[in-house]
C-alpha cells in the first residue's frame, strides 16, 4: 500500500479515502465507503449496479472478471449513467464559466441587456454552489494564550510591514516596520 486517496467518478462526485496498492496498480474502493457516502450496492454474477439511495437511479456500473469488481472511469465502459441524465440549468452553466459571480449580477445584465446573444436564460438560485460555499468558509481563530512559553529575548518576534501612509516621516518614508519581541513586549 503507497497511501490513501482521492477517486474521481465524476467532475462533481469522487471517494475520498480509498487505498491505492502498488503492485496492483489499482486504488481500491470500499464498499462500506460507498454506503457511507450514500449509495447503494447491488451485487450480481455479472457486476455490481452502484445507485444513489435518495432516487434509485444508477450511478455506476462494476464489470466481474477474474474474481474482482473492476471499474475503470476513464473509459466508457464504466457506464456512467450520470453524464447522460446530468442537466444543468443555462443559469448556473453561466455562473461557472463567469467564475462564480452572483446570480443577481448575471440577471442584472441579462435584463438591461448588457449582453450579446443571451436569451431564455434564468439566474435563480435554487440551489449552493459548492465552490462558492468553500470560498467563503474561513478557519478558526487561535485561541489565545494565557501564559508565556519564551524564555529568553528575541526567541519568538512578531512584524508587522504597514503603508503606505497618509502622513510621510521626517526622512520621506511612507512605509513602517513594526517589530515585537514576544518576551520583552519590546518595540
Amino acid at each position: 500500500m503507497i497511501g490513501l486517496g482521492k477517486v474521481a467518478i465524476t467532475l462533481d462526485h469522487s471517494i475520498s479515502n480509498d487505498l491505492h496498492i502498488n503492485p496492483l496498480g489499482y486504488n481500491l474502493l470500499s464498499v462500506s465507503q460507498l454506503c457511507a457516502a450514500g449509495y447503494t450496492c447491488l451485487f450480481t454474477n455479472k457486476g455490481v449496479d452502484v445507485s444513489r439511495r435518495e432516487d434509485s437511479s444508477v450511478f455506476f456500473m462494476v464489470h466481474f472478471k477474474g474474481n474482482l469488481y473492476l471499474v475503470d472511469f476513464n473509459k466508457s465502459e464504466a457506464k456512467l449513467e450520470t453524464y447522460l441524465v446530468a442537466k444543468s440549468s443555462k443559469g448556473w452553466l453561466w455562473h461557472r464559466r463567469l467564475a462564480h459571480v452572483w446570480m443577481r449580477n448575471l440577471d442584472k445584465l441579462l435584463k438591461d441587456n448588457h449582453n450579446l446573444g443571451l436569451t431564455n436564460v434564468e439566474f435563480e438560485k435554487d440551489r449552493i454552489c459548492s465552490a462558492c460555499q468553500a470560498r467563503k468558509q474561513v478557519g478558526v481563530p487561535h485561541p489565545p494564550k494565557s501564559i508565556m512559553t519564551t524564555t529568553q529575548p528575541l526567541e519568538l518576534i512578531h512584524m508587522d510591514l504597514f503603508g503606505p501612509v497618509a502622513y510621510i516621516s521626517l526622512e520621506g518614508n511612507k512605509y513602517s516596520l513594526v517589530i515585537v519581541d514576544d518576551y520583552s513586549r519590546f518595540t
